[in-house]
């Protein structure tokens, strides 16, 4: 039971500050921001998807009172939030800007107050919300494929990130591990995913170049 345990609370801190140090990247996205005055070249889906997905794990982690979700996923919707305001002071196109966080909007509070008001109590709360929350994070980490179809399409990496997919590969792990100690589904189900499809990226390095062929850009 204490080695279980044990366990347990490693592959939580493990999970935790791993995940905590991929949020803090887009910091280097809003760096670069604030350094240009402007969001030309960088596009609000990755924060705006982010957030939402953090809120919905969050709130998952708070119905089945887990502490190692709400204290990730409350420190991830924290960042991505301050990485939001940073990208509205300086984009010039608000009004889509509105439109998109309006997109997301509706895409969180229906849930939100649904697994709130309308569910039968907070185990079925809990049920729905992890169906959701691990169909959102299925569909980031699917992101990834039309990537490796341009790499396969092109024969070159150039568009990938040798140290993303490693990141992507170890943090995925963790989260899968740390779901079969706690046996939640809802965790290893993506998270094996997640890992499958970062681990699937890493012979592609070792097979095309990082850059394309002479032949090939002319």
């Amino acid at each position: 039971m204490f080695e279980d345990l044990s366990l347990v609370s490693v592959m939580s801190l493990l999970a935790t500050v791993c995940t905590v140090g991929q949020f803090l990247t887009g910091s280097v996205i809003t760096s670069k921001i604030t350094q240009k005055g402007s969001t030309t070249g960088v596009t609000v889906y990755p924060f705006l998807t982010a957030l939402v997905n953090c809120t919905f794990w969050l709130k998952y982690g708070v119905l089945i009172q887990d502490r190692t979700l709400v204290v990730v996923n409350s420190i991830g919707a924290l960042l991505q939030t301050s990485y939001l305001v940073v990208y509205y002071a300086y984009t010039k196109q608000k009004n889509t800007l509105h439109n998109q966080l309006l997109g997301g909007a509706a895409v969180l509070f229906p849930v939100l107050i649904y697994v709130k008001f309308f569910s039968a109590d907070d185990s079925v709360a809990a049920f729905h919300l992890g169906l959701i929350a691990s169909g959102c994070a299925v569909l980031m980490y699917g992101a990834p494929l039309a990537t490796m179809a341009e790499v396969l399409r092109t024969k070159c990496t150039e568009t990938m990130t040798p140290a993303l997919s490693v990141a992507n590969f170890i943090v995925s792990s963790e989260w899968y591990i740390y779901g079969r100690l706690v046996g939640d589904l809802f965790i290893q189900v993506p998270s094996l995913l997640g890992a499958f499809l970062s681990f699937a990226q890493l012979p592609l390095y070792f097979l095309y170049p990082r850059t394309l062929p002479r032949i090939a850009q002319l």
